[in-house]
Order: C-alpha cells, then structure tokens, then sequence
C-alpha cells in the first residue's frame, strides 16, 4: 500500500499480504483504493494482526473494480461487526 513509482519497484499490496498471506504487486491507479497514492496507507499499520478487516477491503475493493454497487450502511455494519467482535462486544442480529 506504498506509492509505487512510474518505472520503480512497485511494493506487495499490503491487505493482500494481511488478508491472505500473499499478495500480488500494489496495481496503483488501477486499484478501487487509489487516489494520487494508497488511500489505505494511513491505516496500515493499523490492518497489521487485522485480516478480518484486510479482507473486508478486499472484497469491499473486488465488488467496486467489477462495477458493482455497494450499499454503504451495509458496508458499515460489516466493519462495525468485525471491529465489535476483536473487542468482544455482542452485537444483536
């Protein structure tokens, strides 16, 4: 989740690497998360032990790159359900 340069070494995606334990090189503009650099880059280190959440953006990152609609409350719930169950807080159904 590096900027990688226009003719350098571009860095394995990193909510690849978290998510799935491999990752293929940071594609740049052509990633859903894209925008003049990662806009991931700033949670990073914070993805680091989380692949729960790594995942949730990867398939959040499929769904948009194959055109796909996504209902952001649904989106939301998600992440909230995942971040709720790392802190051991029930959530009702």
């Amino acid at each position: 989740m590096h900027e990688p340069s226009e003719q350098g070494h571009r860095p394995l995606c990193t909510i690849e690497m978290i998510a799935q334990g491999h990752a293929a090189r940071c594609s740049g503009n052509e990633c859903a998360f894209w925008d003049h650099g990662c806009v991931l880059s700033r949670i990073e280190q914070d993805l680091d032990g989380r692949p729960e959440v790594a995942q949730l953006l990867l398939d959040l990152r499929g769904e948009l790159e194959a055109g796909r609609e996504i209902e952001l409350d649904e989106a939301r719930s998600t992440l909230a359900r995942i971040l709720n169950e790392e802190e051991g807080i029930d959530t009702p159904l």
